[in-house]
């Protein structure tokens, strides 16, 4: 398992802003494996848009990105439930938009923790041909454990997956292992990102505290690539 986190630790799996992407020297992107780069939700809380729209034109930022960098434009729909269908439509509009560039994942966006409608948009995105063969899942970070919704949810997603690998956006820690058993059992890639992990704690400790994470996540079971 793949596990990308912000720059608060050395670590071989970035997580970032697209602001701050374009920002960083070319030296400093090549120190990492991969790069996930994010649109930056938190925009989303007070916006039906993110800040950087019309300013950035993304069919040439996808074009100009390497093989290991990726991106993703949806709007995750729990960011502000009152453009809840909003972002859903938009989240679909930008994958049929942007399917065939190799560098994007193609991120599932359904209504919060109704299952039956993320199996029913599951279905329409898992049938797109997704030139990088990743497939992202939205609308998981908000919930604090495993619950009968992420169990139903991943299990349909990881025994119904056409495509290489399966990205979740913060899956919470007691998640991790349930989804990466099911991403072994169906022969499926599997990456997350997560940031939970540092809530609150000095910069000076992250380090530290990344590690006895990671440690926790191994000892039930999971391969953390580094």
């Amino acid at each position: 398992m793949k596990f990308f986190t912000d720059n608060s630790i050395q670590w071989p799996y970035l997580l970032t802003k697209i602001t701050k992407y374009l920002k960083m020297r070319e030296e400093t992107k090549k120190k990492y494996k991969e790069i996930l780069i994010d649109p930056g939700v938190y925009d989303l809380i007070k916006s039906n848009k993110y800040s950087w729209e019309d300013k950035i034109d993304i069919k040439e930022f996808l074009l100009s990105l390497p093989p290991n960098h990726y991106f993703s434009w949806d709007y995750p729909s729990d960011m502000n439930l009152l453009y809840e269908n909003e972002f859903i439509e938009k989240s679909w509009e930008n994958a049929e938009k942007f399917v065939l560039y190799p560098q994007y994942i193609v991120t599932v966006q359904a209504k919060f923790n109704n299952y039956w409608d993320f199996k029913n948009r599951f279905d329409k995105y898992n049938e797109l041909n997704i030139t990088s063969g990743i497939l992202g899942l939205g609308n998981m970070c908000k919930h604090p454990r495993l619950n009968q919704f992420m169990k139903h949810a991943l299990d349909y997603a990881f025994s119904h997956c056409y495509h290489r690998r399966i990205h979740i956006y913060g899956l919470c820690k007691d998640a991790i292992p349930y989804a990466y058993r099911k991403a072994i059992y169906y022969g499926i890639e599997f990456s997350i990102d997560q940031e939970k992990w540092q809530y609150y704690k000095p910069s000076s400790e992250r380090p530290f505290w990344f590690s006895e994470y990671i440690k926790a996540i191994k000892l039930k079971g999971v391969k953390v690539e580094a």
